[in-house]
């Protein structure tokens, strides 16, 4: 009897691990089809014809239906579990991607296929971590939801590093659009395989866990309605802090290239050249672009260990609350100084610096948003109002971004921005409540 009850929870452990290994893939790939698009600013420029502040747009289009289907994707885990949720999100990034390749001609039918690819991200952003805090007791929670923590990063680092190789190698020589020119397809190619791969995995690995081990059970929880968190004040620091947070984040991820760029900091560009489209987009062929998209590529790329070696290090950290406000303090100070640091020595500091400091914030923020409420219950429902804040936040934060551009406003007042919402973000931690499994408020 004692063998069994040493075995069970192996088995177990090993099985929650394979589980995560699909989701976390499911994520990536979804991040993928996100991310591809920044890269692609000086190419939307060019052979779209619209400027800086329209490119945002362009990038914050895949995540305005997340905004509307983060409640939504409860209801789907509520009725018919994760497997069928994630499969279904993995179906509209791949629809929506197709749709780019085939009928993006212009920016209408661009947008219009991010919109769709977004449905994805709405259901993924949602169904993954509950995924994970279903298989992973709260205690053992910190190192997967760390290591998930990076999704993103490791979707934005592929992006940046295989974006213009590609897009000048194996783009130029298929000569994808409809006058042979658009050689930035090839990325929305590379984004279809990796979603094909995900979806086989994720229908053939992922189900809910065995009955007696969901640490998180939602599914078919009578009396408990999905949008009833919303009455949980605790949750709106939270979501504050996200929708905070998402800003701050989406600014310095859309345009520290072009910052990088053309402010002479990698190379010889004036930086008193005026800002208008035909420069922006006349940068992309410019070793400075390429080499600050790869600096960009290697922040993101250290954060993905990073992420996984924090997440670790929550399980060990009793004050995690404490953790997160101060790390969200220095986080705001590096905001502020990644848009004036304008020299090579600097922008190394700054890929170093940032990419430790979001590192702990993002391993932090993912593990805690499911302990805000007391019910575990409502896990799913404080991960859904969380997601919704911080896909408002960086859909707003890219046009934003390109608004300041375009009217020629100077590097430091995005500087100021993306520190003062920092500083929202931290003083939203600062007030949050945490809760144990039974509903206790505990001091971590």
């Amino acid at each position: 009897m004692d063998d069994n009850n040493n075995i069970k929870p192996k088995k177990s452990s090993t099985r929650a691990w394979v589980v995560f290994v699909a989701v976390f893939f499911a994520a990536i790939a979804m991040a993928i089809a996100q991310y591809k698009a920044i890269p692609l600013i000086p190419s939307f420029i060019g052979d779209l014809h619209v400027n800086a502040t329209d490119a945002g747009w362009i990038i914050s289009m895949f995540t305005l239906i997340g905004i509307f289907l983060a409640f939504p994707a409860v209801g789907i885990i509520k009725k018919w579990g994760i497997k069928v949720g994630g499969t279904v999100s993995l179906v509209f990034a791949l629809v929506g991607g197709l749709l780019g390749i085939f009928i993006g001609t212009d920016q209408i039918t661009i947008m219009v296929s991010r919109i769709i690819e977004g449905f994805g991200l709405g259901l993924i952003g949602v169904i993954a971590p509950s995924a994970i805090a279903m298989w992973f007791p709260i205690e053992k929670r910190g190192a997967p939801m760390g290591i998930f923590s990076g999704w993103q990063q490791v979707g934005i680092a592929l992006s940046m590093f295989l974006g213009a190789p590609l897009i000048e190698t194996v783009g130029r020589a298929l000569s994808f659009g409809p006058d042979g020119s658009w050689h930035w397809m090839i990325l929305y190619v590379l984004g279809m395989v990796i979603l094909v791969v995900a979806l086989i995995l994720y229908v053939l690995i992922v189900r809910n866990p065995p009955q007696g081990q969901n640490h998180a059970d939602v599914q078919g929880t009578a009396g408990v309605s999905i949008f009833s968190v919303v009455k949980i004040k605790n949750v709106w620091f939270v979501a504050l802090a996200g929708f905070a947070f998402g800003i701050a984040n989406s600014v310095v991820i859309a345009w520290i290239c072009t910052y990088w760029t053309t402010t002479g900091a990698l190379g010889t560009f004036d930086p008193t050249t005026v800002l208008t489209p035909d420069v922006l987009v006349a940068i992309q062929g410019t070793p400075d672009y390429g080499l600050a998209n790869v600096l960009t590529g290697i922040m993101y790329a250290i954060e993905v260990f990073a992420c996984a070696a924090f997440g670790i290090l929550l399980n060990r950290i009793k004050k995690r609350r404490k953790f997160i406000v101060i790390d969200s303090v220095a986080y705001a100070v590096i905001f502020f100084l990644i848009f004036q640091l304008n020299f090579f020595a600097g922008i190394i500091a700054m890929v170093i610096l940032y990419s430790l400091i979001e590192s702990g914030f993002c391993a932090a923020m993912w593990t805690l948003v499911g302990q805000t409420v007391p019910d575990p219950r409502h896990g799913p429902g404080a991960i859904a109002l969380f997601t919704i804040a911080i896909d408002v936040g960086m859909m707003l934060g890219n046009p934003i971004g390109g608004f300041f551009i375009d009217n020629g406003w100077p590097w430091w007042a995005l500087s100021l921005l993306v520190c003062i919402a920092q500083l929202v973000a931290a003083a939203g931690y600062g007030f949050m409540k945490l809760y144990n499994e039974k509903g206790e408020i505990v001091k971590i």
